[in-house]
Protein backbone atom coordinates (compact mmCIF):
# COMPACT_ATOMS: atom_id res chain seq x y z
CA UNK A 1 0.00 0.00 0.00
CA UNK A 2 1.35 3.38 -0.94
CA UNK A 3 0.45 7.02 -0.68
CA UNK A 4 2.64 10.04 -1.28
CA UNK A 5 3.11 13.34 0.47
CA UNK A 6 2.56 15.19 -2.81
CA UNK A 7 -1.14 15.81 -3.31
CA UNK A 8 -3.39 17.05 -6.07
CA UNK A 9 -5.17 20.36 -5.80
CA UNK A 10 -8.94 20.19 -6.25
CA UNK A 11 -11.29 23.01 -7.11
CA UNK A 12 -14.76 23.69 -5.72
CA UNK A 13 -16.03 26.91 -7.26
CA UNK A 14 -13.52 29.61 -6.36
CA UNK A 15 -11.76 27.47 -3.72
CA UNK A 16 -8.60 25.40 -4.19
CA UNK A 17 -8.20 22.44 -1.82
CA UNK A 18 -4.95 20.56 -1.18
CA UNK A 19 -4.10 17.81 1.28
CA UNK A 20 -1.21 18.40 3.66
CA UNK A 21 -0.13 14.97 4.89
CA UNK A 22 1.03 14.26 8.41
CA UNK A 23 1.40 10.47 8.41
CA UNK A 24 0.06 7.13 7.16
CA UNK A 25 -0.72 4.31 9.60
CA UNK A 26 -1.14 0.67 8.50
CA UNK A 27 -2.81 -2.14 10.47
CA UNK A 28 -5.19 -5.11 10.09
CA UNK A 29 -8.46 -4.00 8.50
CA UNK A 30 -10.60 -5.80 11.09
CA UNK A 31 -8.98 -3.79 13.87
CA UNK A 32 -10.46 -0.66 12.30
CA UNK A 33 -13.77 -2.08 11.05
CA UNK A 34 -14.82 -5.03 13.23
CA UNK A 35 -17.41 -6.18 10.66
CA UNK A 36 -14.78 -6.37 7.92
CA UNK A 37 -15.28 -9.32 5.56
CA UNK A 38 -12.79 -9.77 2.76
CA UNK A 39 -15.38 -11.53 0.61
CA UNK A 40 -17.63 -8.46 0.74
CA UNK A 41 -14.77 -6.09 0.00
CA UNK A 42 -13.40 -8.17 -2.85
CA UNK A 43 -15.95 -7.11 -5.51
CA UNK A 44 -14.98 -3.48 -4.86
CA UNK A 45 -11.22 -4.00 -4.74
CA UNK A 46 -10.75 -2.20 -8.05
CA UNK A 47 -11.96 0.99 -6.40
CA UNK A 48 -9.71 0.53 -3.37
CA UNK A 49 -6.24 -0.39 -4.60
CA UNK A 50 -3.38 0.37 -4.33
CA UNK A 51 -3.61 2.24 -1.04
CA UNK A 52 -6.85 1.28 0.72
CA UNK A 53 -6.40 -2.49 1.01
CA UNK A 54 -3.51 -4.92 0.83
CA UNK A 55 -3.37 -7.68 -1.72
CA UNK A 56 -4.86 -10.18 0.73
CA UNK A 57 -7.73 -7.80 1.58
CA UNK A 58 -6.80 -8.15 5.25
CA UNK A 59 -4.77 -5.01 5.85
CA UNK A 60 -5.53 -1.37 5.35
CA UNK A 61 -4.19 2.09 6.11
CA UNK A 62 -5.49 5.41 7.32
CA UNK A 63 -4.06 8.78 6.45
CA UNK A 64 -3.82 11.63 8.94
CA UNK A 65 -3.79 14.99 7.22
CA UNK A 66 -5.14 18.52 6.95
CA UNK A 67 -7.15 20.00 4.11
CA UNK A 68 -5.74 23.37 3.03
CA UNK A 69 -8.42 25.57 1.46
CA UNK A 70 -7.61 28.83 -0.33
CA UNK A 71 -9.50 31.48 -2.30
CA UNK A 72 -9.69 35.25 -2.66
CA UNK A 73 -6.94 35.98 -0.17
CA UNK A 74 -8.30 33.66 2.55
CA UNK A 75 -6.47 30.60 3.90
CA UNK A 76 -8.30 27.90 5.87
CA UNK A 77 -7.17 24.64 7.46
CA UNK A 78 -9.71 21.88 8.07
CA UNK A 79 -8.48 19.79 11.03
CA UNK A 80 -4.86 19.83 12.12
CA UNK A 81 -3.75 16.25 12.73
CA UNK A 82 -1.74 14.90 15.67
CA UNK A 83 1.01 17.46 16.23
CA UNK A 84 4.62 17.21 17.33
CA UNK A 85 5.98 16.67 20.84
CA UNK A 86 2.60 15.59 22.25
CA UNK A 87 2.62 13.01 25.04
CA UNK A 88 0.01 10.42 24.13
CA UNK A 89 -0.91 6.93 25.31
CA UNK A 90 -1.16 5.63 21.75
CA UNK A 91 2.36 4.94 20.42
CA UNK A 92 1.41 6.04 16.88
CA UNK A 93 0.53 9.50 18.26
CA UNK A 94 3.19 9.85 20.93
CA UNK A 95 6.22 12.15 20.73
CA UNK A 96 6.10 12.72 16.99
CA UNK A 97 8.69 14.81 15.14
CA UNK A 98 7.21 15.06 11.66
CA UNK A 99 7.81 17.74 8.98
CA UNK A 100 4.18 18.87 8.86
CA UNK A 101 4.97 22.59 8.85
CA UNK A 102 7.56 22.03 6.12
CA UNK A 103 4.91 20.30 4.02
CA UNK A 104 2.53 23.17 4.66
CA UNK A 105 5.26 25.57 3.53
CA UNK A 106 5.82 23.47 0.41
CA UNK A 107 2.14 24.06 -0.37
CA UNK A 108 2.82 27.80 -0.13
CA UNK A 109 1.55 28.56 3.37
CA UNK A 110 3.40 29.62 6.52
CA UNK A 111 1.68 29.60 9.94
CA UNK A 112 1.15 33.35 9.95
CA UNK A 113 -0.80 33.15 6.69
CA UNK A 114 -3.60 30.98 8.09
CA UNK A 115 -6.84 32.90 8.67
CA UNK A 116 -9.11 30.15 10.02
CA UNK A 117 -8.79 26.67 11.49
CA UNK A 118 -12.02 24.66 11.24
CA UNK A 119 -12.25 21.56 13.44
CA UNK A 120 -14.77 18.83 12.68
CA UNK A 121 -14.52 17.55 16.27
CA UNK A 122 -12.25 17.53 19.29
CA UNK A 123 -10.17 14.35 18.95
CA UNK A 124 -6.44 13.72 19.22
CA UNK A 125 -5.73 13.35 15.50
CA UNK A 126 -7.78 16.40 14.47
CA UNK A 127 -6.54 19.15 16.79
CA UNK A 128 -2.85 18.46 17.38
CA UNK A 129 -1.24 21.15 15.25
CA UNK A 130 -3.45 23.80 16.81
CA UNK A 131 -0.51 24.32 19.14
CA UNK A 132 3.24 23.87 19.22
CA UNK A 133 5.75 23.68 22.03
CA UNK A 134 7.74 26.90 22.49
CA UNK A 135 10.01 27.33 25.52
CA UNK A 136 8.08 24.68 27.41
CA UNK A 137 4.65 26.19 26.70
CA UNK A 138 1.90 25.22 24.27
CA UNK A 139 1.18 28.23 22.08
CA UNK A 140 -1.11 28.64 19.03
CA UNK A 141 0.72 27.43 15.92
CA UNK A 142 -1.24 29.80 13.68
CA UNK A 143 -1.00 33.14 15.48
CA UNK A 144 -3.33 35.09 13.21
CA UNK A 145 -6.05 32.46 12.87
CA UNK A 146 -9.48 32.13 14.38
CA UNK A 147 -10.03 28.57 15.59
CA UNK A 148 -13.60 27.22 15.20
CA UNK A 149 -14.71 24.12 17.05
CA UNK A 150 -18.07 22.55 18.01
CA UNK A 151 -19.35 23.94 21.30
CA UNK A 152 -20.41 20.42 22.31
CA UNK A 153 -16.77 19.33 22.27
CA UNK A 154 -15.73 22.19 24.52
CA UNK A 155 -18.59 21.52 26.92
CA UNK A 156 -17.83 17.81 27.04
CA UNK A 157 -14.14 18.18 27.82
CA UNK A 158 -14.71 20.87 30.42
CA UNK A 159 -17.30 18.67 32.16
CA UNK A 160 -16.62 15.80 34.57
CA UNK A 161 -16.90 13.03 31.94
CA UNK A 162 -14.47 14.72 29.56
CA UNK A 163 -11.96 15.66 32.25
CA UNK A 164 -11.86 12.01 33.26
CA UNK A 165 -11.24 10.64 29.78
CA UNK A 166 -7.96 9.03 28.78
CA UNK A 167 -7.54 11.57 25.97
CA UNK A 168 -8.17 14.71 28.02
CA UNK A 169 -4.50 15.60 27.58
CA UNK A 170 -5.13 16.47 23.93
CA UNK A 171 -7.77 18.99 25.00
CA UNK A 172 -5.43 20.44 27.60
CA UNK A 173 -2.46 20.92 25.27
CA UNK A 174 -4.11 21.43 21.88
CA UNK A 175 -7.44 23.19 22.50
CA UNK A 176 -7.34 25.04 25.81
CA UNK A 177 -4.30 27.14 24.82
CA UNK A 178 -6.12 28.63 21.82
CA UNK A 179 -9.20 29.30 23.96
CA UNK A 180 -7.09 30.97 26.64
CA UNK A 181 -5.38 33.04 23.94
CA UNK A 182 -8.79 34.39 22.92
CA UNK A 183 -8.58 32.84 19.45
CA UNK A 184 -11.43 30.30 19.63
CA UNK A 185 -15.02 30.51 18.41
CA UNK A 186 -17.66 27.90 19.18
CA UNK A 187 -20.01 26.41 16.59
CA UNK A 188 -23.53 25.90 18.00
CA UNK A 189 -25.00 22.42 18.26
CA UNK A 190 -27.23 22.94 15.23
CA UNK A 191 -24.30 24.08 13.09
CA UNK A 192 -24.82 26.73 10.44
CA UNK A 193 -22.77 28.89 8.11
CA UNK A 194 -19.58 30.08 9.78
CA UNK A 195 -17.90 31.69 6.77
CA UNK A 196 -19.22 32.49 3.30
CA UNK A 197 -19.64 29.09 1.65
CA UNK A 198 -18.74 27.04 4.76
CA UNK A 199 -21.56 25.41 6.74
CA UNK A 200 -21.25 23.10 9.73
CA UNK A 201 -23.66 20.13 9.66
CA UNK A 202 -24.26 18.01 12.78
CA UNK A 203 -23.15 14.41 12.13
CA UNK A 204 -22.87 12.89 15.61
CA UNK A 205 -22.13 9.28 16.40
CA UNK A 206 -18.38 9.05 16.05
CA UNK A 207 -18.36 11.53 18.91
CA UNK A 208 -20.93 13.67 20.66
CA UNK A 209 -19.59 16.84 19.01
CA UNK A 210 -18.88 15.52 15.53
CA UNK A 211 -19.78 17.79 12.61
CA UNK A 212 -19.11 17.77 8.89
CA UNK A 213 -18.32 20.93 6.97
CA UNK A 214 -20.06 21.63 3.66
CA UNK A 215 -18.49 23.91 1.08
CA UNK A 216 -20.55 25.58 -1.65
CA UNK A 217 -19.16 27.93 -4.27
CA UNK A 218 -20.15 28.76 -7.84
CA UNK A 219 -22.76 26.03 -7.98
CA UNK A 220 -20.24 23.35 -6.94
CA UNK A 221 -20.10 21.43 -3.68
CA UNK A 222 -17.62 19.74 -1.40
CA UNK A 223 -17.90 18.05 1.97
CA UNK A 224 -15.27 17.64 4.66
CA UNK A 225 -16.86 14.75 6.52
CA UNK A 226 -14.38 14.20 9.35
CA UNK A 227 -14.73 10.74 10.87
CA UNK A 228 -18.17 9.83 9.53
CA UNK A 229 -16.14 7.23 7.62
CA UNK A 230 -12.60 6.04 8.21
CA UNK A 231 -12.33 3.83 5.12
CA UNK A 232 -13.94 3.82 1.66
CA UNK A 233 -15.27 0.29 2.26
CA UNK A 234 -17.89 1.97 4.46
CA UNK A 235 -19.35 3.55 1.32
CA UNK A 236 -20.21 0.07 0.02
CA UNK A 237 -21.08 -1.15 3.52
CA UNK A 238 -22.59 1.86 5.34
CA UNK A 239 -23.69 -0.29 8.29
CA UNK A 240 -20.05 -0.96 9.15
CA UNK A 241 -18.96 1.24 12.03
CA UNK A 242 -15.37 1.79 13.01
CA UNK A 243 -14.06 0.84 16.44
CA UNK A 244 -14.07 4.57 17.20
CA UNK A 245 -17.83 5.12 16.87
CA UNK A 246 -19.10 6.10 20.31
CA UNK A 247 -22.82 5.88 19.45
CA UNK A 248 -23.26 3.17 16.84
CA UNK A 249 -26.84 3.98 15.81
CA UNK A 250 -26.21 7.70 15.41
CA UNK A 251 -22.98 6.97 13.54
CA UNK A 252 -24.87 4.90 10.97
CA UNK A 253 -27.56 7.58 10.62
CA UNK A 254 -24.94 10.28 10.08
CA UNK A 255 -23.15 8.12 7.53
CA UNK A 256 -26.35 7.68 5.56
CA UNK A 257 -27.05 11.41 5.70
CA UNK A 258 -23.58 12.14 4.31
CA UNK A 259 -23.78 9.50 1.59
CA UNK A 260 -27.15 10.81 0.40
CA UNK A 261 -25.99 14.43 0.46
CA UNK A 262 -22.74 13.85 -1.40
CA UNK A 263 -24.39 11.66 -4.04
CA UNK A 264 -27.30 14.09 -4.56
CA UNK A 265 -25.00 17.10 -4.93
CA UNK A 266 -22.23 15.36 -6.88
CA UNK A 267 -20.02 16.86 -4.21
CA UNK A 268 -16.31 16.22 -3.86
CA UNK A 269 -15.85 14.15 -0.72
CA UNK A 270 -12.81 15.15 1.33
CA UNK A 271 -12.11 12.42 3.86
CA UNK A 272 -10.11 12.78 7.04
CA UNK A 273 -8.57 9.31 6.88
CA UNK A 274 -8.90 7.65 3.49
CA UNK A 275 -5.47 6.85 2.02
CA UNK A 276 -4.45 7.37 -1.63
CA UNK A 277 -5.69 10.81 -2.67
CA UNK A 278 -8.13 10.98 0.30
CA UNK A 279 -10.72 12.63 -2.00
CA UNK A 280 -13.27 11.39 -4.47
CA UNK A 281 -16.87 11.02 -5.62
CA UNK A 282 -19.77 9.01 -4.25
CA UNK A 283 -22.56 7.91 -6.60
CA UNK A 284 -25.58 5.68 -6.39
CA UNK A 285 -25.25 2.31 -8.08
CA UNK A 286 -27.49 -0.68 -8.65
CA UNK A 287 -26.67 -2.18 -5.26
CA UNK A 288 -25.96 0.86 -3.13
CA UNK A 289 -23.27 3.50 -3.25
CA UNK A 290 -20.09 3.51 -5.32
CA UNK A 291 -16.76 5.25 -4.77
CA UNK A 292 -14.17 6.72 -7.12
CA UNK A 293 -10.90 8.28 -6.00
CA UNK A 294 -10.01 11.52 -7.76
Amino acid sequence: MTTGHDAATYRVGSFNITRVTERLIEFPAASLLPDWQAERVGPHAGSLVPGSVGGDLARTAVSVHTWLVRADGITILVDTGIGNDKVRRQPVFNGLRLPYLERLAAAGVTPGMVDFVLMTHVHTDHVGWNTMLVDGRWVPTFPNARYLLPRAGYEYFTGPDGRGRHNYDMFADSVLPVIEAGKAEFVPDDGGEVLPGFTYIPTPGHSVDHMSIALASGGRHGLFAGDVMHHPAQIFEPAWNSVFCADTDRARASRRLVLDRVADQDALYFSSHFPDTSAGRIARGADGFEWRFE
